[in-house]
């Protein structure tokens, strides 16, 4: 399936406009209400994910897209048990060598933490064998994964390369913070040196870039700043309509799209079939509707 090239003209729209317009959806009341409760889930479930878990890795079965390393790497104050829901869906998939890895932004930056990420990639490497490996980063995550590809080498070492809800251009909320241990927050506020080089570095490279973005994302500001805009990484951007910073990353639809592009990561065509993630609709679907998965999709 073709992806249409996405028109950018319209990509920040009067801000004025867009809050007149979310207010009247009832939409916007439901996905308030999703992300709030995907927070309390979150929340719950942090403490089990403080401790670095041990680095194992399943039985290769012999399949290339299904023995390739996954790194899920998670967004700031945030830990490894953000992945849960991914996590699960990947080695129901057959997926056999899943990993986190958690990183602490109070202590580090950008480049140092991306230099981290850079270590735990060859260290995988190293464990399975793999000449390469897939990175799925959300937020901050997805920022790291951006540096070390295209300043670090990773370039060569990354395959598939996944940001969900990733401030690209950075977002307005960055600027807001102060105060010490602030630095690597205040690196992702738009215009920061740290921005301006991750859009001045983006080349073209053998690694498929895939960025999910939602319309209700109330971190990162503009949402569209979740959007991969560079053409020369050939992006493919996808909406993901009415989810929240954290409900984007446990929703099923979001967890079954990435399980699919990564399945056909090593096939010829190179990316799954893609179309925009909505939400379920309250009405009972069709017969046709009934047996159709949800998929992901959008533009590049």
């Amino acid at each position: 399936m073709r992806v249409t090239p996405l028109a950018v003209a319209d990509r920040h729209p009067s801000k004025l406009g867009v809050l007149r317009r979310a207010f009247t959806r009832p939409e916007t009341y439901t996905g308030t209400l999703r992300e709030l409760t995907s927070t309390a889930a979150c929340v719950i479930r942090y403490p089990l994910g403080i401790i670095e878990g041990a680095i194992s890795t399943g039985r290769p079965c012999g399949q290339a897209e299904l023995d390739t390393p996954v790194l899920l790497v998670h967004g700031y104050g945030h830990n490894r048990s953000g992945w849960t829901a991914l996590s699960r869906a990947l080695r129901r998939a057959g997926f056999t060598s899943v990993h986190t890895w958690n990183y602490n932004p109070l202590r580090h930056d950008v480049p140092t933490l991306a230099a981290h990420l850079g270590e735990r990639v060859e260290l995988l490497r190293a464990i399975t064998g793999s000449q390469k490996v897939h990175v799925v980063g959300h937020s901050l995550g997805g920022v790291l994964l951006r540096w070390y590809i295209q300043e670090m080498g990773g370039d060569q070492t990354v395959e598939v390369a996944i940001t969900i809800a990733s401030p690209h251009e950075g977002t307005e909320l960055a600027r807001l913070v102060v105060g010490p241990r602030t630095r690597t927050i205040r690196q992702i506020a738009p215009g920061s040196a740290i921005m301006r080089r991750i859009a001045a570095g983006a080349r073209p490279s053998p690694v498929r870039w895939i960025a999910y973005y939602s319309n209700l994302d109330g971190l990162v500001m503009p949402a569209t700043s979740a959007m991969i805009s560079s053409p020369a990484l050939r992006a493919v951007n996808v909406f993901v309509k009415d989810q929240g910073h954290l409900s984007i990353l446990l929703a099923p639809a979001v967890t079954g799209s990435i399980v699919e592009q990564l399945l056909a990561a090593e096939r010829a065509a190179g990316l799954a079939p893609v179309e925009p993630i909505e939400p379920a609709e309250p009405a009972e679907p069709g017969p046709s509707q009934a047996q159709r998965p949800p998929r992901a999709s959008a533009s590049a």
